[in-house]
């Protein structure tokens, strides 16, 4: 799936989840507000978000983050740094997920 694609298919099915159950809206909700700018910058939360991402394996969270750190300003160099620490921690099983990392970054002309 294309980033996009990807985007379109994560809020159609957030949408529908939210509908259905309380706890998918709430916990939305508990989502957007922990990364709101607080004692941490939402563009530090953000890296940090793309770090646990790349470390958990999951793509979509990625590319979440990603575009999360591209609106909070976060320079393609802060980004590369956090897809490494990601790394570092998960070890190279991780790689597939770094790599998916930089096809969006490539997908979006960051690099």
């Amino acid at each position: 799936m294309e980033r996009r694609e990807l985007t379109k298919y994560r809020n159609e099915y957030n949408k529908i989840m939210s509908e259905t159950d309380s706890f998918f809206k709430e916990f939305g909700l508990l989502d957007d507000k922990a990364y709101q700018d607080g004692a941490i910058s939402k563009k530090n939360k953000e890296l940090m978000g793309l770090a646990i991402s790349v470390t958990t394996r999951c793509n979509e969270c990625i590319l979440y983050h990603i575009n999360g750190c591209i609106d909070s300003k976060a320079a393609k160099e802060e980004i590369i740094d956090a897809i490494k620490i990601g790394v570092i921690a998960g070890g190279s099983i991780t790689y597939p997920n770094a790599r998916f990392a930089f096809e969006m970054l490539k997908e979006l002309k960051l690099i």
